[in-house]
C-alpha cells in the first residue's frame, strides 16, 4: 500500500467521524477485503460501531464491542493486532457476534487493529473477507499503518480544537484589557472635567461640564455592557480553561516537561469542586511522570461523556531512567501521599483514581467521575 495518498486523505478530514470514515474506506479499497468498519468509543468501556463499508446486514449497527466480547474485545483487552482465518469457529474470541458476523455478513477472515490515543485505544479498525486466506500479516500490516493514520489524525482535530479554544481565551483576555483601559480613561475624563469644573462660577460652563460628564458616563456604561455581554458567554468554562493552562505552564515551567492538553467529547460546566479536583490530578500526574519516570512530554486528556467525566494523564515521551520498573498499580503504594490524598477525594464524589503501568512501560493516571448536567446545576 502506497502510504502517502491515505495519509493526506485522513490528515485533510476535520471531524472525528470523517477521520474514521475515510480510514474505513481506504481500509476496504487498499487492502481488497469484502467490508471494513470501525468502532468507536462512546466515553465508557464500549465501543459501538460508527462507520462501515460494504456491509450489508442491518443487525450490524447494533454491534457494541466491549473488552473480551468479540474479536475486538480481545483486541481491547490485549492492546494489539489480531486476525482469525475462521471467524465462526475460532476458539480465541466468544461467539456474541458469529450470528450477525459468520451467518449474517457470511465473512471468515477478519482482522481487527486498535487506533491508539492519549488515553488508550480510542477506536477499532477492521477488514473481513467471505473467503479464508485472502487475509494476512501483510493486510494486518497495512491496517495497523492506517490505524495509525487516523490516531494522528485525531490527534490533529483536537490540537486544532484546542487552538481555537485558546484563541478564544486569548480574545477575551484581550477584551477584559481593553475595557480596563478604555474605562479607566473614561473616569479619568470625568474626574479632571469634575476637578475643572470646581473653579468656575459660571453657570452654563458648570452645566456644559455636567453635561460632558453625564456623555462620557453614558459611553463608559454602554461600553462596559457590550463588553461583559461579550464576556459572559461560557464564563465558567473559560475560567476552567484559563487556571488548567496558567497550573500546567507553571509546572512546564519547573519540571522541563513538555504537557499536551487535549479533549473527546463536548466541554460542559464543571463546578469548582470537581474542576479543583481535575486540575489537581492533572498537575499531581505531570509532577510524578516528570520526577520519577522523567517523561518529557505528558498527555492530559479530558473525555466528556453522557454521564461521565474521565482525566488522563499518560507519559508520552520517557527518557532511559537507570531505576528499575516500578509497580505502580492502584492496589500498590502508589507513588506518595498525593496519588491517595487525590483517590481519596475521588471516591468521596462517587469517582475512582487509578495509577497504572501498560505493558509499553508507559505510567497512565486516569481519574473518573460521575457527571451530569444537573449535578453541575
Amino acid at each position: 500500500m502506497n502510504s502517502d495518498a491515505p495519509a493526506k486523505a485522513i490528515a485533510l478530514q476535520r471531524t472525528p467521524a470523517s477521520v474514521i470514515q475515510t480510514a474505513v474506506d481506504i481500509a476496504r479499497d487498499e487492502l481488497g477485503s469484502n467490508v471494513a468498519f470501525a468502532a468507536v468509543a462512546d466515553g465508557s468501556a464500549k465501543f459501538p460501531i460508527s462507520s462501515t463499508s460494504g456491509v450489508h446486514d442491518p443487525r450490524w449497527s447494533s454491534i457494541v464491542v466491549r473488552p473480551h466480547i468479540g474479536l475486538g474485545g480481545e483486541v481491547l483487552a490485549l492492546g494489539h493486532p489480531m486476525i482469525v482465518a475462521d471467524y465462526a469457529t475460532d476458539a480465541h474470541i466468544s461467539r456474541d457476534f458469529v450470528e450477525i458476523v459468520a451467518r449474517g455478513e457470511r465473512l471468515r477472515a477478519v482482522a481487527c487493529v486498535p487506533v491508539l490515543g492519549p488515553g488508550g485505544i480510542e477506536a477499532l479498525l477492521y477488514v473481513g473477507a467471505h473467503m479464508e486466506g485472502v487475509l494476512g500479516s501483510r493486510a494486518v500490516a497495512a491496517l495497523e499503518e492506517l490505524g495509525t493514520f487516523a490516531s494522528l489524525g485525531l490527534e490533529q482535530i483536537r490540537a486544532r480544537e484546542l487552538e481555537v479554544e485558546l484563541a478564544r481565551l486569548r480574545e477575551r483576555e484581550s477584551l477584559a484589557t481593553q475595557l480596563h483601559d478604555s474605562v479607566a480613561q473614561r473616569l479619568f475624563a470625568i474626574g479632571a472635567l469634575a476637578q475643572a469644573s470646581r473653579g468656575t462660577s459660571d453657570p452654563r460652563e458648570l452645566v456644559a461640564a455636567i453635561e460632558e460628564i453625564e456623555t462620557t458616563a453614558a459611553d463608559a456604561r454602554r461600553e462596559l455592557r457590550e463588553t461583559l455581554l461579550q464576556l459572559h458567554r461560557d464564563s465558567d468554562d473559560l475560567a476552567f480553561d484559563a487556571q488548567l493552562n496558567g497550573e500546567l505552564r507553571l509546572v512546564e515551567d519547573v519540571t522541563r516537561c513538555t504537557v499536551r492538553t487535549v479533549r473527546q467529547g463536548t466541554p460542559r460546566r464543571i463546578p469548582h469542586h470537581i474542576a479543583r479536583l481535575v486540575i489537581d490530578t492533572a498537575v499531581e500526574g505531570v509532577r510524578n511522570a516528570a520526577k520519577h519516570a522523567h517523561a518529557r512530554l505528558v498527555a492530559v486528556e479530558f473525555a466528556y461523556s453522557e454521564r461521565t467525566l474521565s482525566v488522563t494523564v499518560e507519559e508520552r515521551l520517557l527518557a532511559v531512567s537507570p531505576e528499575p520498573p516500578r509497580d505502580t498499580s492502584v492496589t500498590g503504594t502508589g507513588t506518595g501521599t498525593g496519588i491517595c490524598t487525590l483517590r481519596t477525594r475521588a471516591e468521596r464524589l462517587g469517582g475512582s483514581l487509578h495509577l497504572t503501568t501498560l505493558p509499553t512501560g508507559l505510567s497512565v493516571l486516569r481519574l473518573e467521575l460521575p457527571y451530569t448536567e444537573s449535578a453541575a446545576a
